[in-house]
């Protein structure tokens, strides 16, 4: 009888044992469960956010382009088909050898406003850097800075071209058109540096410029060249490069974007 009350209790509080284990490993997977719910969700909201900033950038980065093509109309095929007007408004037609030289140079004019629009029409397309490439974009970028005559341009690229990434190659164009723009409306420089680097294991680019410069003091955060200079290292981290901006004021700025591959 002894051994079988001993029997019964060593059941009693296997069982009891038993139960609480169960118990426990349901409460873990309850738990386990719930976090991961929470980290997914969390994955969920970080992939939401960062497609929508892709897209903002995107849709940036074809604001830009049309703003540039509106500038290379007015300041380049605009004078061009001016001069061409010009050009027939004077044309002798009683002069036979002198109006034959004058549709010659007319015809020269058009020739060279009509291969503008080929290469504006070319840049419309919104595949360009996802076609192209980035070198491609930055090559069509600097066509259009050159083209202006405002500034100096020097543009450099080293290495052999490697495609990265479509959203690293969108991000970084849009950076680059960032930093160009904050060139244009703040920094009075009349040179523009541009070298891309392809390295061994990650890419450079830096744009500089021997404008007049800033530092980061309530001078600039009164202006609007500090929302340019958030959105440019915002960007940065969401493709993991680092950023790093130099600025003396007076001696220009400099800002270099690396990014692994």
């Amino acid at each position: 009888m002894q051994h079988s009350g001993y029997a019964i209790l060593f059941l009693v509080l296997m069982s009891i044992f038993v139960l609480t284990m169960v118990g426990f490993i349901i409460t873990i997977l309850f738990f386990v469960q719930k976090k991961q719910k929470g980290f997914t969700d969390d994955l969920m909201t970080i992939k939401a956010n960062y497609d929508r900033e892709l897209y903002k950038a995107q849709l940036e980065i074809q604001e830009q382009t049309f703003q540039d093509i509106a500038r290379e109309i007015h300041d380049n095929v605009g004078q061009v088909l001016s001069l061409a007007k010009l050009g027939l408004s004077t044309l002798d037609l009683d002069r036979k050898d002198d109006a034959k030289e004058s549709i010659s140079e007319i015809t020269d004019i058009l020739e060279k406003a009509l291969e503008d629009l080929r290469h504006m029409s070319r840049s419309l397309n919104a595949d360009i850097i996802r076609k192209g490439g980035l070198k491609n974009s930055i090559d069509k970028q600097v066509g259009f800075l050159q083209r202006g005559g405002k500034f100096n341009i020097q543009y450099q690229v080293t290495g052999e071209s490697i495609f990265l990434h479509e959203t690293k190659e969108i991000i970084l164009f849009r950076i680059l058109q960032e930093a160009v723009n904050n060139i244009l409306r703040h920094s009075s420089a009349t040179e523009i540096l541009i070298n891309l680097s392809y390295q061994k294991d990650f890419l450079t680019l830096q744009i500089e410029d021997n404008g007049k410069g800033f530092s980061m003091d309530d001078q600039i955060l009164n202006t609007g060249q500090i929302n340019g200079i958030y959105n440019m290292q915002h960007r940065a981290k969401l493709i993991k490069a680092d950023l790093k901006i130099d600025s003396e004021v007076s001696k220009g700025t400099r800002i270099t974007v690396k990014t692994p591959y």
